[in-house]
């Protein structure tokens, strides 16, 4: 008795079973003009993003741009078996466009067959303008948790200090990084953050608030960290640079971070941060890189390692800028082995080193106080000035110069 009458085809219908039949194929319909579309988009290996001139529910090509970098990335299968590039216009984008992600983090996240790369590439627009990520607030602006993504060419952060972090990687995600610049602030925060095992390599030239090495804003430390395995390093050599106006390199809990670029140079105005910060076995590789290190604390240390902490410099050129305590300090089995170290400026120590940790290197300039503690070791053997302070050595430690030998008691 609750059955309504409709006309179909000229007939009367008092079945429910109607409606329902009627509800379900319209479903279908659209449905399968959603899968059309998405599947349409899987196939493309290049898709567009521009945030002036695309709209909502936009197909991705360069004559219709999705407005977002979600859409672009929402529009991929869950499974990728082909590498795509998505093209993103130069501009500044607010938003992630908050398509299955939140609207102030971008989340890179897709099964990937082997070989396959998600390619995010700025592409400038007349006046030279790159994409800039401006979204903020979330715990990073870029999160890659699965898969093998390529970034470049594009401005991350916009150094606002609800921009904490720039980009972090973990777990099983790979993201590559080509001339990227970053634009984030805190108080210890990463522009780079790589943990459990990820992997980020570095390629052209990494700018991150390079504009700092004379001065410095509060809280616009960023520097890069890699923790628990994590792994950030240069992958080509020829043209590539770091540059961080205020930050460091921290790697810890077997995190190792491996320069290879042609220079590198790095400035900390951090309160509480060695520009080159060692430890619980984790590990920094300078080979072959022109590195400036400078803490402009005075406090501070340029290079300071500690609990199984090691650098690896070889054929690494390094200069030491500055007035600290102390240039190199070690602690705690921690060791460093270079070639060439040329201080610029004033330091009450040279190397100290504790607690069975290993110096062993060349000097090309005068050496302030060298202070050896505790069976660690300090081999210089390389000294092409003189030695202007005191070198002593305790409880069974050694420094080994190039005429003489001390063996503390």
């Amino acid at each position: 008795m609750f059955a309504r009458q409709i006309r179909l085809g000229g007939q009367i219908c008092r079945s429910w079973r109607l409606w329902i039949a009627i509800a379900v194929l319209g479903c279908q319909i659209v449905q399968g003009q959603e899968g059309t579309t998405r599947s349409a988009a899987a196939q493309r290996t290049s898709l567009w993003v521009d945030g002036q001139k695309g709209r909502l529910g936009a197909s991705g090509t360069q004559e219709k741009p999705y407005a977002s970098l979600s859409e672009a990335i929402d529009s991929l299968p869950e499974t990728l078996s082909h590498s795509v590039t998505i093209q993103v216009a130069g501009s500044v984008y607010s938003t992630t466009g908050g398509r299955n992600m939140p609207t102030d983090r971008l989340e890179l996240m897709r099964r990937m067959r082997p070989g396959v790369v998600v390619h995010i590439v700025g592409v400038a627009s007349g006046d030279g303008t790159t994409p800039r990520f401006a979204w903020e607030g979330g715990s990073a602006v870029v999160l890659a948790s699965e898969g093998n993504w390529w970034i470049e060419n594009v401005q991350i952060g916009v150094g606002s200090t609800r921009q904490r972090r720039g980009v972090m990687v973990s777990g099983p995600a790979q993201v590559t990084l080509k001339d990227v610049t970053f634009r984030t602030r805190s108080q210890s925060d990463a522009a780079i953050y790589a943990d459990r095992g990820a992997l980020v390599l570095l390629r052209g030239a990494i700018k991150i608030n390079e504009q700092m090495h004379e001065s410095a804003q509060e809280e616009s430390f960023a520097g890069i960290i890699a923790t628990d395995s994590g792994i950030v390093r240069f992958d080509e050599t020829q043209g590539a640079s770091l540059d961080i106006g205020n930050g460091s390199l921290s790697a810890s809990y077997y995190g190792c971070i491996g320069l290879g670029c042609q220079t590198a140079r790095i400035t900390s105005w951090g309160e509480q941060s060695n520009t080159l910060a060692v430890n619980n076995s984790g590990r920094i590789d300078l080979r072959n890189t022109t590195t400036t290190l400078c803490a402009k604390q005075k406090r501070n240390t340029p290079i300071g390692l500690e609990d199984d902490g090691h650098i690896l410099a070889e054929g690494a050129y390094i200069v030491i800028e500055g007035n600290n305590d102390t240039a190199i300090a070690l602690q705690k089995a921690s060791t460093l082995a270079c070639n060439d170290v040329e201080l610029r400026g004033d330091f009450q120590q040279s190397v100290w080193a504790s607690s069975g940790s290993m110096f062993v290197g060349g000097f090309l300039t005068d050496v302030s106080n060298l202070s050896a503690d505790t069976s660690a070791r300090i081999n210089v053997e390389k000294l092409n000035g003189k030695i202007r302070g005191t070198v002593t050595a305790k409880r069974c430690a050694t420094i080994a110069l190039p005429e003489r030998n001390i063996v503390g008691d």
